[in-house]
């Protein structure tokens, strides 16, 4: 069954000259936007329907034919809704070249005539910068609209037609980016499959490193263009010359490389004994379960009484994503694939040279990767709230209290560092597990199923598979400071039956973490940190 509307451009040659736009012409537009390719297929659409009967001519061009008005209403519709996935060939920005071209500055000139400025004179050449993309592994791109079942049915309806208005595309970009098009709808399958083929797989609403604004057309884009086409025929009428105005009908949202790992915001404290202001309070790595429970308890405590209902912090959010809470209508206890957005408690074991002695002796609240929508808001109220703070074992009492620390910190540089990096300088390409990974399911002892699981893994935190190179995993950890074997590790209940390994991950390009993988990486266990040993 289909599941998904699939439109492809084919670039004639490897290049591709789109910019942002005239108010942001120094930087070029890559991938191209869904909006410039609805903006093509109107094109296209217009001269395949130009000389139907049905159509009503607006301003000296047409396309008001039913059908394709229909279709090319219902795709901007979908574009709104349901922003594509665009799967694209590696690109780099050529450089700069100036050439000059004819000047299309006559008409302004015509008018200024017309007005009895018979001394306006204009140039019959200007400047222009080129500065391609070139496409590196492949010439075409790829737009993937899943669709629903009400949204399956339309597209049954327009199918025929969004496929012509595709297949009429004689250019993506500049008018010499020459290119040719096609549609149809494709199952689950047949998508996974397009996504498999290489190149790089943008998906919208991700932001971070490798981040793009593209823009979307909106529900009017179709009518808005119609105007502006008729507008422009009309520019210079009646010894009157009108300017046209600019496309102001459509969305813009951020896209990112599916294989880019969003920052992750973050607060960080050292755990200081009770009665000092100096020292450290530590805890075997062992024990790291119990370190995030002690954490997580103080900060739903604080958020308790910290409580807006007008504003963010709301009761839904304290349930949700302070404590951890499903859904509503989901099991209260978490479960081993909880993917909802929620902080993750993270006990730091001390890592970073040969002697290390792995106590945790610092921790680390964080938001999922690209936060909780709100700019890392819970991280920083995270921060500000828990200073202070006392940390209750359930059979001792009180054991360590929370101070605050800050980036440009020299406490941050020893350990902290490892785990989160100030700055993409010290961000890290190759990771190791220093509390153990839990695995989502039972490997058998086969590698090949423990390596699915740990996609798995990778998925429930957030993290594309392909943002990863390659993979390690053995029972025995890296880091010679955590030495402790699997069994030793405390856990939860919920997750004592899972089997655990310890994993080495080297990412396409470097993350700043924090990092933390497997079913029990909101409390402390496959905390990762940067392999700075190797």
């Amino acid at each position: 069954m289909p599941s998904h509307l699939h439109i492809s451009v084919t670039f004639l040659q490897p290049t591709c000259h789109a910019r942002l736009g005239k108010e942001d012409s120094a930087h070029n537009e890559w991938p191209p936007s869904p909006l410039r390719l609805f903006q093509a297929m109107v094109a296209g659409a217009a001269a395949r329907w130009a000389g139907d009967d049905s159509s009503i001519r607006g301003g000296g061009g047409a396309l008001t034919a039913a059908t394709p008005v229909a279709a090319l209403k219902w795709l901007e519709s979908l574009c709104a809704n349901s922003p594509p996935t665009i799967l694209a060939p590696r690109a780099v920005t050529g450089q700069a070249v100036p050439r000059y071209v004819p000047n299309n500055s006559a008409e302004l000139v015509a008018a200024k005539w017309a007005r009895g400025d018979i001394l306006a004179t204009f140039e019959d050449r200007t400047k222009k910068v080129f500065r391609p993309t070139h496409l590196l592994d492949g010439s075409t791109i790829h737009y993937l609209w899943p669709l629903t079942d009400d949204q399956r049915r339309e597209a049954g309806r327009h199918e025929l037609t969004i496929t012509a208005a595709a297949r009429c595309i004689v250019a993506l970009g500049w008018g010499i980016d020459a290119a040719v098009g096609d549609a149809r709808l494709v199952d689950a399958e047949q998508a996974a499959a397009l996504a498999g083929n290489g190149g790089e797989r943008w998906v919208p609403g991700r932001g971070g490193g490798g981040s793009s604004g593209l823009r979307l057309p909106v529900s009017g884009t179709l009518d808005a263009l119609i105007t502006r086409h008729a507008a422009f025929l009309d520019r210079l009428k009646d010894d009157v010359f009108r300017s046209v105005p600019p496309l102001r009908e459509f969305t813009t949202t951020a896209y990112g490389r599916a294989a880019d790992i969003s920052p992750r915001p973050f607060a960080a404290f050292i755990l200081r004994p009770l009665d000092k202001d100096s020292g450290y309070a530590a805890f075997p790595a062992t024990r790291a379960v119990c370190v995030a429970a002690m954490l997580r308890h103080a900060t739903c405590e604080a958020a308790k009484g910290d409580l807006d209902p007008s504003g963010w912090r709301t009761n839904e959010w304290s349930l949700r994503f302070v404590a951890g809470h499903g859904p509503e209508g989901s099991p209260k206890r978490r479960t081993k694939d909880d993917s909802h957005p929620r902080f993750s408690y993270l006990p730091l074991p001390s890592i970073g040279h040969r002697h290390a002695d792995g106590l945790i002796r610092r921790v680390i609240i964080a938001e999922p990767f690209g936060g909780d929508g709100g700019d890392g808001r819970s991280a920083r109220w995270a921060a500000q709230r828990l200073a202070g703070a006392v940390l209750q074992d359930e059979d001792r009492g009180p054991v360590a209290r929370l101070e605050p620390v800050e980036l440009d910190e020299a406490e941050f540089a020893q350990v902290f560092r490892l785990y989160a990096a100030r700055s993409s300088q010290e961000a890290g390409a190759t990771w190791v597990s220093v509390t153990p990974v839990i695995l989502p399911g039972y490997d058998d002892n086969k590698p090949a199923k423990r390596e699915r699981l740990l996609l798995d893994c990778l998925r429930h935190a957030g993290i594309d598979p392909t943002a990863v190179a390659s993979m390690q995993s053995r029972r025995s950890g890296w880091n010679p400071g955590v030495t402790a074997p699997l069994s030793s590790f405390k856990r939860p209940n919920y997750l004592k039956h899972l089997p655990a390994v310890h994993v080495r991950l080297a990412f396409s390009r470097p993350i700043s973490g924090p990092l933390a993988i497997g079913a029990g990486r909101h409390c402390g266990l496959g905390i990762c940190g940067v392999d700075s040993l190797s």
